[in-house]
């Protein structure tokens, strides 16, 4: 363990710069206060459509709410809408909650969220993230102060797992303010209200009184920590209170010195995507040489070594917590011989050097990961080069993709609606500018939205599991699950879509 702990250290100089020793000021317990790192403060502050998943909604929902959001076992449940159901093929019809304001006193009713969904799908915000997501939308009819209809262009099994993304935002803030002034102070119906976005370096909320789940915690403070050892030090020495995500190394270390740990199952298949449309090396779209090169990955090394068996090797798009996962498939077989066979028979240049753009620290050993990847493909004649860049970067060259490398960092993520169909639609030609194109494969992604028989589209899904695996868009790595540590006062910590169920915590010393 000595000896993995040098390598990573090693392998974290080379990625990040650490520019001192952070300090995070230390606060009394009877202020009931939560200090909690993020890797990375939101890049568009408080306009929770810029991205979808962590680390922004480590922020966002503690001061936003969708309609629907999932639980721990990734099932849809209730939150602003307290039920809903499908009228026909094109037509979904949200009965939603009654007696919410948002933290400014405005009232949460239909009209809100259609100004939400309006903005989304037919405004400004169709381009972003999450506008993508609810693209499908035809139009938003308000039936009543509490109920409204959701039309589709075309038939949607999914739209109320698709509203999981959805955080709905107070209408009048968000019309007279606009999107500028909104992101920097943002309103919600969370369990909290936004104060700065610069208290001593942290982003600080405190309670929102008037909340229909009303947190026990005052106060929370998120502090970016994208640094591996600082991000250890800060909890060894007292300084933060919790860590939703650490390396297996590291709660070792930290058990140790009586902190709790929590291990979390995801949605999330760790991989680099395949720049199958856009790189200049013209043989990434032979799928021999795509199933060669994840040939290549000695997953069991990275699973049982530098994971320290916490985590799976990926076999497919999703992980067991997701709809459409195929328990029958396997990850490839690590055979580097057959590898390069493989590439030989197909005519690949071993003298050509690839490129992979990734975020590391984004996910605990990232860097040590990509690093060993990088050394399998070197065992079987194939040069990567790796380079980092910032999350607002790899934000940026996703949205418009703009990728100028033959590989990116980009995970299979089924959060947060936990089904498979949402990575499979930005690894096919659905997405605006697509990096991996089958026709025929879009064709029947677009079927499934028509079958409304669940047991029918796991078995589809399923199918299509199989299907994108063969294909191998990306070289599958592992299936994630999050490391949480907690100190001893933390008490009640529960997680729904990788994020603390806020209202739950509690701190008792």
């Amino acid at each position: 363990m000595n000896h993995l702990r040098a390598y990573c250290l090693v392998v974290s100089a080379v990625f990040y710069i650490v520019a001192g020793p952070q300090s995070f000021g230390l606060v009394l317990a009877k202020e009931a206060v939560l200090r909690i790192p993020v890797f990375s403060h939101p890049p568009s502050r408080g306009n929770p459509f810029v991205a979808n998943g962590v680390p922004s909604s480590l922020v966002w929902f503690a001061l936003f709410d969708p309609l629907i959001r999932t639980d721990v076992y990734g099932k849809l449940e209730p939150s602003l809408a307290l039920r809903w159901e499908a009228l026909d093929k094109n037509t979904w019809r949200f009965y939603l909650r009654r007696g919410i304001a948002f933290s400014n006193g405005e009232e949460f009713d239909a009209s809100a969220v259609k100004t939400t969904l309006d903005w989304l799908h037919k405004g400004a915000g169709r381009g972003l993230i999450v506008g993508r997501e609810v693209s499908g939308i035809k139009r938003v009819d308000v039936l009543g102060p509490y109920t409204l209809d959701i039309v589709t262009v075309t038939p949607d099994a999914i739209l109320p797992k698709r509203l999981t993304s959805v955080m709905i935002v107070a209408p009048k803030a968000w019309i007279q303010g606009g999107v500028s002034m909104f992101s920097k102070t943002p309103v919600g119906t969370g369990p909290f209200r936004l104060v700065s976005w610069n208290k001593g370096g942290a982003i600080e909320v405190v309670k929102n009184q008037s909340s229909w789940r009303p947190p026990h915690v005052q106060r929370i403070l998120f502090y970016q920590v994208s640094d591996a050892s600082a991000l250890v030090q800060a909890l060894q020495s007292g300084q933060m209170d919790l860590a939703t995500t650490v390396s297996p190394e590291a709660a070792v270390e930290l058990e140790a010195s009586g902190y709790r740990r929590v291990l979390s199952p995801t949605g999330q298949v760790m991989a680099l995507g395949i720049n199958v449309e856009g790189s200049t090396v013209h043989s990434l779209r032979n799928v021999k040489v795509r199933r060669a090169l994840n040939m290549a990955i000695n997953r069991a090394a990275i699973t049982n070594i530098i994971m320290l068996g916490t985590q799976k090797p990926a076999s497919q798009p999703g992980t067991p917590l997701t709809f459409g996962y195929n328990p029958s498939l396997k990850p490839f077989e690590y055979n580097p011989v057959l590898a390069r066979t493989l590439l030989k028979q197909s005519g690949f240049d071993n003298n050509i050097e690839l490129e992979a753009e990734v975020v590391v620290g984004s996910n605990i050993h990232s860097s040590t990961i990509y690093q060993m990847v990088q050394q399998d493909f070197r065992k079987i004649g194939v040069n990567l080069k790796l380079r980092s860049i910032v999350f607002s970067d790899w934000i940026r060259k996703y949205s418009s993709g703009s990728w100028s490398s033959d590989f990116f960092s980009l995970a299979w993520n089924s959060e947060p609606y936990y089904d498979v169909v949402r990575p499979m639609e930005y690894y096919s030609c659905k997405k605006a500018i697509p990096f991996f194109c089958d026709n025929e494969l879009a064709s029947q992604l677009d079927a499934t939205g028509s079958i409304f028989d669940q047991s029918l589209r796991l078995k589809k899904l399923q199918d299509l599991s199989r299907i994108y695996r063969n294909l191998a868009p990306s070289i599958f790595i592992i299936e994630i699950s999050e490391i949480a540590m907690l100190a001893e006062h933390v008490k009640n910590y529960n997680v729904k879509t990788r994020v603390p169920v806020y209202e739950d915590l509690k701190i008792i010393r």
